[in-house]
């Protein structure tokens, strides 16, 4: 069913993962997205089109069902890849030497400590399995 849609449309500015928009990019679909702080990764893909008004999410949307998807680029595909993944994740984590310094001087480190805490315990056993429902 989904290789007959050559679309995909996610006027979304909250979803968390947006997963949908990142499957459809991989699979060679234009995605139609509001130019949003949530959607900034997308917007380097060349199929991804941002808009920031109805006039121009029209014309993403004429622009996507007149014209042919590009083929994905092997560096760009690199990107949809566990790896790839796994270093953006990194390197978003991250902390320089200064802010770990300003972290612990504010107590900032031992409150993320304690919620570490609370957010292991509260996922064991019965009472996580309570929870995960």
């Amino acid at each position: 069913l989904l290789g007959k849609y050559g679309v995909f449309v996610n006027p979304s500015v909250s979803e968390v993962l947006c997963t949908t928009t990142f499957e459809a990019l991989a699979m060679g679909k234009f995605v139609i997205i509001p130019v949003h702080e949530s959607n900034k990764f997308f917007l380097k893909f060349p199929n991804c089109l941002g808009y920031r008004n109805k006039w121009e999410f029209a014309a993403s949307l004429r622009w996507a069902l007149t014209h042919e998807p590009e083929p994905l680029t092997q560096e760009l595909a690199k990107s949809f890849t566990w790896e790839a993944a796994t270093d953006r994740l990194i390197k978003s984590s991250a902390i320089t030497r200064r802010e770990a310094t300003q972290r612990a001087m504010l107590g900032t480190a031992r409150l993320d400590e304690r919620i570490a805490f609370f957010h292991r315990e509260l996922g064991k056993g019965t009472k996580g399995d309570a929870l995960r429902k």
